[in-house]
């Protein structure tokens, strides 16, 4: 390799190399496969697409998600960690979310071992009193998903996400710097890390909680003792405390959007070297080789982008329109009807046809990043790979003080542009007779699908790092939907707990139809030996 590629740069390109051969190799063996029958496997799949329509997650994370949901049923209904285990993986194969006769049967035994230690953590912890039922809840569902994350990193390992996270760390590190006086250098490769997982890898919060967990206590993942065990069950809240105060640092976003400017080199250098997983070095060490490479990279990740785009605007209506809107429609109509006695039909078919139209034209209005966004890409890789900066590392400033003058300013302006906003929507609409449902619908839309489509619309700029041109339309459009976006991302933030579809599937229908679907392919099963012993 040549010498101008740098220390940092060698050694991710090895451990990705080392990730690449372990993905080959994880899961063969001569060993007996996990196997299951396709006609369950059809209707298990079937029921999660249903599920995961109602339940807008980003699709990377629908795996982990499905671990945890099935760990939490099972745990609360199976005594046994080994049954715990082996229906786990039933269940993860039925639904797809798994390969059928491809994963060794010696996984239910390490999975057994993950479950069985976090089992032994959860009754050790201390017992509450009463007043603090509640927290111990909060506890068994914060162990539970660490659970899920370490079983998913069992069955899935993710070493070249790991490979990718080390390097942009150490990487970021270099390009930020941070005043002594804000943080220490402990806390900003916290910082660091946390917006890395969050921006990058698109991490969800239990995601973090893992990755801050297994940071801290490395030596729970290898074979813990109970002295260890009991120690941390002891400990668990100050712990939990710890991580979450680290997770909602009041400088978090200075960080998460510093790593939002650099993702598109992140992004694209991984797929450089997806693409050219046998000519790693050769790519590498070479100019040419490596402008190509990231060229042709580019193109690539500018369709995927495209069709990613698209597939998930159409998640997003769906689940707005499964979980929202028809609950929505089932106040609006009847107020008309009965309650004011006359249905404008004007409001309801805006309020219905209004997100899918606003959501399309997010869509089509988004364009495809220009030859000099690639241009910049292959500097920014070539200066990441190199260690050959063009620009003085970036420095931090902190936040205005909570008491300043210009902070209590800004928040009376704001609150102003927040009134001016909503009072001209209001006005405009009870021009063209919206009554007060009608309205509040309106609002509600309005703000949860621009919050929606503004996070869609983000999805795509990520690999944009060439700057956007600020103008006066541009600035008033900012300035009076600031408003409107920041209501969308509080509603979606309070409300997505707030599911019925999820609570009724979860709840009520998945038990008792996985069970059927148990009972069934025993059914099968059974059917096929008595055949055999005919035949």
């Amino acid at each position: 390799m040549s010498k101008e590629v740098s220390e940092v740069a060698r050694q991710f390109t090895k451990d990705y190399k080392d990730a690449v051969s372990l993905e080959k190799t994880y899961n063969q063996t001569d060993e007996e496969k996990i196997k299951v029958l396709q006609v369950s496997s059809k209707i298990a799949f079937l029921y999660e697409r249903v599920r995961n329509a109602v339940d807008y997650k980003e699709e990377h994370l629908l795996r982990k998600n499905a671990v945890e949901r099935i760990l939490k049923r099972r745990l609360t209904t199976e005594k046994n960690e080994l049954d715990v285990a082996k229906f786990l993986m039933f269940e993860l194969i039925r639904a797809r979310y798994l390969p059928n006769d491809k994963i060794p049967e010696k996984r239910i035994a390490e999975i057994e071992k993950i479950i069985e230690k976090y089992t032994l953590l959860i009754n050790k912890i201390p017992e509450e009193t009463d007043e603090k039922e509640k927290s111990n809840e909060y506890l068994f569902n914060w162990i539970t998903e660490m659970a899920s994350c370490e079983i998913e990193e069992k069955i899935a390992p993710c070493k070249r996400e790991d490979a990718i996270i080390n390097f942009a760390d150490q990487i970021i590190d270099k390009k930020l710097k941070v005043p002594e006086r804000l943080m220490s250098e402990e806390e900003k490769k916290n910082q660091i890390h946390i917006a890395v997982l969050k921006n990058l890898t698109k991490s969800d919060l239990s995601l973090i909680r893992y990755r801050l967990f297994k940071m801290k206590h490395p030596e729970w993942f290898f074979a813990p003792s109970e002295e260890l065990i009991l120690k941390l069950a002891q400990n668990m809240d100050s712990l939990i405390d710890k991580i979450d105060k680290e997770i909602n640092h009041p400088l978090s976003e200075n960080f998460s959007r510093f790593v939002k400017k650099n993702l598109a080199y992140f992004t694209v250098l991984e797929n450089v070297l997806a693409n050219n997983v046998g000519n790693i070095d050769k790519i590498i060490s070479h100019h040419f080789y490596l402008e190509d490479a990231v060229k042709e990279a580019c193109v690539k990740k500018y369709k995927e982008a495209k069709i990613k785009l698209r597939r998930a605007a159409v998640r997003s209506i769906i689940y707005i329109f499964a979980t929202k809107m028809v609950l929505a429609f089932i106040l609006e109509y009847p107020f008309d009807k009965y309650i004011i006695e006359h249905v404008n039909y004007l409001a309801l078919g805006i309020n219905i046809l209004f997100p899918p139209l606003l959501m399309f034209l997010v869509v089509v209005t988004i364009k495809v990043p220009s030859k000099k966004n690639t241009d910049l890409i292959v500097v920014g890789i070539k200066e990441i790979l190199y260690d050959k900066y063009a620009n003085p590392p970036f420095i931090m400033k902190g936040l205005l003080s909570k008491g300043s003058l210009f902070l209590k300013v800004f928040r009376f302006f704001y609150l102003m542009l927040f009134l001016i906003s909503f009072g001209l929507i209001i006005f405009a609409l009870r021009k063209i007779d919206f009554n007060i449902v009608s309205i509040s619908l309106f609002l509600f839309f309005l703000c949860v699908v621009s919050y929606f489509s503004i996070r869609i619309r983000q999805n795509a700029r990520e690999l944009v790092v060439t700057k956007r041109k600020e103008g006066i339309v541009s600035f008033a459009v900012d300035l009076f939907s600031i408003p409107i976006l920041q209501m969308g991302q509080w509603l979606s933030t309070r409300l997505s707990n707030i599911n019925v579809f999820v609570f009724i599937l979860d709840f009520i229908i998945e038990a008792p139809f996985k069970t059927f679907v148990e009972i069934f392919e025993g059914w099968i099963y059974y059917i096929k030996e008595e055949r055999e012993k005919i035949y």
